[in-house]
C-alpha cells in the first residue's frame, strides 16, 4: 500500500488492499502532499468498513436491494415479520422501483413518507414499518459495500397513536355468532367463540390441532404467531365444552378446523365468509377478525381487571401494547369519574351531618 508514478503519467497513483483484493488508483493530483492525504483518507475508511468503489451505488437499483434482503435476511425472522416485510414491499416498490440507489438520499426517503401520507390506507404506525424496512436494508447494503450511508438515518419515526380496533357490544355478539353458525359449515361461529374467550389470533387458530389441546388441564399449548414462541392459553368453560363436545363427534387427530377433504382453512376463505357474516349480522362500520382479540383486551379491562391481566391473557411481549385498553376504554374512566362524584356527594353529607 503506498504512492508511486506511472512512466506515461506525472499524477500520482495510489496502490491499496481492501478484503483481499488489490486497488490501483490515480490520485488526480501531481502534488505528493495531497496525494498522501488522499491514501490517508481512504486508508481509513477502509479500517472503518466504509470504503467501496466510487460508482457501486450507481450499479445497483432498489429492486437488487430488496431481492437480497428478502432472499438473504427476510428467511431468519419469524413468519409475521416476513409478511409484514411483504406489504411494506409492495408500498415502497410503487416508489423506489428501478431507481439506482445513489439517487436514493434523505430527501427522497422525506418524499416517500409525503408520498404515503397522501394514500388512505396510510397510517403512522405502517409506515414507520415501512421506513424501519428501508433502514434496515441499506445498513445492509452498507456492510455489502453498496451503498457508503444509510439516508434513512435522519429521518424521524412518526408519533403513533396506537388505536385499537373496536370492541363488539353484547348485542352485536349475538347477532354475529348467529350470522356465523351459516358458515364454513357453522365452524366460523366455533372460530369466533374461541377468538372471543381466549384471545386468540385468526392465524394460531387456523392453525390449532387437537395434539395442542390439554382437555385434563383445560388449557390450550400453541405459539404465539406474532413472536414464534410456545404459550400456553387458558380455557373457560365455553371453549371447554365446544372442543369436548366437538371432540365427540370428529376425529381427534390434526386440525381442529378443516374443511371436507380434512385440510386447514386458508386465511382468505375464512376472511370471505367473515365479512359475509358481519354483513349479514347488520353490523355497523368495519368490524375485523382482529376486533375479537381487541374485544377480549377491552372486556378484561372492563371488568376490573389491570394491564397485566391483559397482557398475560393476550401474550403480549411487550406492556405498552396492554396500555393501549385502560388508555382507550372510555366506559372503565366514565366508571371512575362517577364513583368519584358520589364520593363528593357522601362528602358533602358528612360535613352538613357535622353542623
Amino acid at each position: 500500500m503506498g504512492l508511486f508514478r506511472r512512466k506515461d503519467s506525472s499524477v500520482w497513483w495510489m496502490s491499496f488492499s481492501d478484503n483481499g483484493k488489490q486497488y490501483k488508483r490515480s490520485t488526480g493530483t501531481e502534488d505528493k502532499r495531497l496525494a498522501d492525504s488522499i491514501l490517508a483518507k481512504i486508508k481509513t475508511l477502509i479500517i472503518e468498513g466504509k470504503w467501496f468503489e466510487k460508482d457501486e451505488s450507481k450499479k445497483h437499483t432498489f429492486d437488487e436491494m430488496m431481492q437480497r434482503f428478502m432472499s438473504e435476511h427476510a428467511p431468519t425472522k419469524e413468519p409475521s415479520m416476513q409478511k409484514s416485510y411483504r406489504v411494506s414491499l409492495a408500498h415502497l416498490g410503487e416508489f423506489f422501483s428501478d431507481i439506482t440507489l445513489d439517487k436514493i438520499d434523505t430527501d427522497a426517503v422525506l418524499r416517500y413518507g409525503t408520498y404515503r401520507r397522501s394514500q388512505n390506507n396510510s397510517k403512522p404506525g405502517t409506515r414507520n414499518r415501512e421506513l424501519a424496512m428501508l433502514s434496515k436494508a441499506f445498513n445492509l447494503a452498507r456492510l455489502w459495500k453498496w451503498v457508503k450511508e444509510n439516508p434513512c438515518q435522519l429521518v424521524k419515526r412518526e408519533k403513533e397513536d396506537n388505536e385499537i380496533g373496536r370492541c363488539l357490544t353484547d348485542d352485536e355478539e349475538q347477532r354475529l355468532l348467529q350470522a356465523c353458525g351459516n358458515y364454513l359449515p357453522g365452524q366460523l361461529a366455533e372460530m369466533v367463540t374461541i377468538a372471543l374467550n381466549t384471545g386468540m389470533r385468526e392465524g394460531e387458530i387456523l392453525k390449532l390441532q387437537w395434539s395442542q389441546i390439554d382437555m385434563a388441564n383445560k388449557v390450550i399449548n400453541t405459539i404465539n404467531e406474532k413472536t414464534n414462541q410456545p404459550k400456553t392459553v387458558a380455557m373457560n368453560e365455553s371453549v371447554y365444552n365446544l372442543l369436548r363436545d366437538k371432540s365427540k363427534v370428529r376425529s381427534i387427530s390434526g386440525y381442529v378446523f378443516t374443511t371436507s377433504n380434512d385440510t386447514p382453512f386458508h386465511a382468505r376463505n375464512l376472511l370471505r365468509a367473515w365479512y359475509k357474516a358481519v354483513k349479514e349480522a347488520n353490523i355497523a362500520g368495519r368490524l375485523r377478525f382482529q376486533d375479537l382479540r381487541h374485544t377480549v383486551g377491552t372486556r378484561i379491562i372492563r371488568s376490573g381487571r389491570d394491564i397485566y391481566a391483559v397482557a398475560s391473557v393476550l401474550d403480549h411481549s411487550q406492556l405498552s401494547t396492554s396500555k393501549r385498553y385502560a388508555k382507550h376504554d372510555t366506559e372503565s374512566k366514565r366508571g371512575i369519574v362517577n364513583h368519584l362524584d358520589k364520593h363528593k356527594k357522601l362528602s358533602r353529607f358528612y360535613h352538613v351531618d357535622q353542623k
